[in-house]
């Protein structure tokens, strides 16, 4: 299935894992670009009362994605008490899977166009019109993220644009979010990484519901999906003995995992 929400929903697997393995790789795989024969393998916890009663996904503790024919372990694990104590997702080398920049503004939905200098846009009657940017079409209202941490530098309506944002990450990048329904921060604020900005909308110059994602390098603007992003620290060399032993049984539990052949 091209669709992670849909492939977990045919598998009658509570939803929230499918979101839970979203938020795991939306670093590393585009799951935008799915491709038939693609797998996964995952494990997971659920919550119970009184050791009984369902209640509910508690969390993903390891998982194991084959994205066109490219296989990415992926192990939560809590390398220190700092921020919370909050557990981060690392490969089979202690690389870990957070990148500066999520691939996609939204959780789930599909790319309709890509950054394209050469593209014959419809709406404009089909002449030869740059596209600087990459669309993902979703329902009216799904919730625009922030692919990284930054500044608003602006939230306003303008002309084509629709109403739109646009963040400062450094003094090298800079994203822009178009065509939303209703913008949800205001310029000057700061943002986090998967903060929602703003929600799908049709507002400016389109022909349906979706974002246009705009992205600058050195002031140039140019297509995210092909230059190389800045990526994080590995786990400090000192922690990986620790983490290695960790995962190792976890590891052997994803492994022994097998797949029915179709018929």
């Amino acid at each position: 299935n091209d669709n992670l929400s849909s492939t977990f929903d045919d598998l009658g697997v509570n939803i929230l894992v499918a979101y839970g393995m979203a938020d795991i790789y939306a670093w590393t795989i585009d799951f935008f670009r799915l491709q038939p024969g693609d797998k996964f393998k995952v494990v997971y916890t659920e919550k119970y009362i009184n050791d009984t009663i369902p209640a509910g996904f508690g969390e993903i503790k390891a998982s194991w994605f084959e994205h066109k024919g490219k296989p990415v372990y992926a192990f939560a694990y809590q390398a220190d008490s700092i921020n919370g104590g909050r557990r981060d997702y690392y490969d089979q080398d202690a690389d870990n899977l957070r990148r500066a920049f999520l691939k996609s503004p939204l959780k789930f939905g599909r790319i309709s166009s890509r950054y394209n200098l050469k593209r014959r846009i419809a709406y404009y009657g089909n002449r030869i019109r740059p596209h600087k940017g990459t669309d993902f079409a979703a329902p009216v209202g799904t919730p625009i993220m922030a692919t990284s941490d930054g500044t608003v530098i602006a939230s306003e309506y303008r002309g084509g644009n629709g109403n739109y944002v646009k963040l400062r990450h450094n003094g090298t990048y800079d994203t822009q979010y178009l065509h939303m329904s209703k913008r949800a921060v205001s310029r000057g604020d700061y943002v986090r990484q998967g903060e929602v900005i703003g929600y799908i909308g049709m507002t400016g110059n389109t022909s349906g519901p979706h974002v246009c994602y705009r992205f600058w390098k050195n002031g140039k603007q140019v297509d995210p999906f092909s230059i190389d992003l800045p990526i994080s620290e590995p786990l400090a060399e000192e922690l990986q003995p620790a983490y290695f032993e960790y995962i190792a049984p976890l590891r052997a539990e994803l492994d022994a995992i097998t797949f029915q052949k179709s018929t």
